[in-house]
């Protein structure tokens, strides 16, 4: 019976993080926290660094959130897959953008006309008439690589925030987290719902490909060309689909039967903010605030401190 009872339980637990993400229960100051207050951090963090392309200012944002982080407690192998995408995704938009715009900065309102040039590299680039590309010169500067290092870091300090989410955050407190901040009943369940549906998408398409490797389908050995090999999976997208439209009914007629939407609705689980949350959700609603006025405020003036958003920070040589 004892058997039985724990494989009972060790089925249930692997249910559970099936249809989740990958939530990882652990102790850690970053787990403690309402969910409320990493929500309202990540938003307000990534509002207020997109306004500004000062290295100075992006690089404080970045080691404020790298010690956020370390403060989860995560470990590479349990988030390397999320970070192999994130590196590769962010690598890819920083030189498409960089090779897009010839090497040019657009963010710094009043960079000196003359940049320090470094390299002038034969390149393409786009053009106005037809046929929108040709031969243009591509510019390495140091105005240009700093910018390059400013988006790497806004981007890799904002992923940090996020990343975190997921693997510290219990899923069932997801919807009420965006219930606690004032959305709709509507909004926080639909949110709710998003979080478990890619998880239950790949756990359907892990269980039709066992299936169907059961009955001979070699989905590593597909031959011909790309819209051959897209014909050939049919037989493991189907199914996924189909059972993905046939949940997502399954879970209206179940709201529909509890009348969902027709009242106020209550939560089973409430959140109670400690005096840490608030700290953390009155500073970074305070930060994003004064970054947006300092930005308003920075663009009636050519210098000085309320322009700092508007510079690069590099030191005048």
């Amino acid at each position: 019976m004892l058997l039985l009872a724990g494989a009972i339980h060790d089925d249930r637990e692997r249910h559970f993080m099936l249809i989740n993400f990958p939530y990882i229960k652990r102790d850690s100051p970053i787990h403690r926290l309402d969910t409320r207050a990493k929500f309202v951090l990540l938003f307000a963090y990534g509002f207020a660094v997109a306004q500004t392309s000062n290295f100075w200012v992006i690089l404080a944002g970045f080691i404020g959130a790298s010690y956020y982080y370390s403060q989860a407690h995560l470990k590479w192998r349990e988030t390397r897959r999320a970070w192999y995408l994130i590196i590769a995704l962010n690598v890819m938009i920083i030189f498409v953008n960089y090779f897009l715009s010839g090497g040019a900065v657009v963010q710094g309102v009043d960079l000196p006309a003359h940049q320090h040039v470094l390299y002038n590299l034969p390149f393409l680039g786009l053009k106005r008439q037809p046929p929108f590309i040709g031969p243009a010169p591509l510019l390495i500067s140091v105005e240009s690589v700093t910018f390059m290092i400013t988006q790497g870091l806004r981007n890799f300090s904002i992923a940090l925030l996020a990343v975190a989410i997921p693997y510290t955050t219990n899923p069932g407190d997801i919807g009420i987290a965006f219930k606690g901040m004032g959305l709709p009943d509507k909004f926080a369940y639909a949110v709710d719902l998003s979080f478990r549906f890619l998880p239950s998408v790949a756990r359907d398409f892990g269980t039709t490909l066992d299936a169907q490797r059961a009955r001979g389908f070699e989905i590593d050995k597909l031959r011909g060309g790309t819209f051959a090999k897209i014909a050939r999976l049919a037989p493991m997208i189907v199914p996924v689909v189909i059972g993905s439209i046939v949940g997502a009914e399954d879970i209206i007629s179940a709201m529909e039967l509890r009348c969902f939407g027709v009242g106020k609705r209550t939560w089973i689980t409430e959140l109670h903010a400690r005096p840490i949350d608030r700290v953390i959700i009155t500073l970074s609603i305070t930060g994003f605030f004064a970054i947006t006025l300092l930005n308003i405020l920075g663009n009636y003036y050519g210098s000085g401190f309320l322009h700092v958003l508007h510079v690069q920070g590099i030191p005048g040589f």
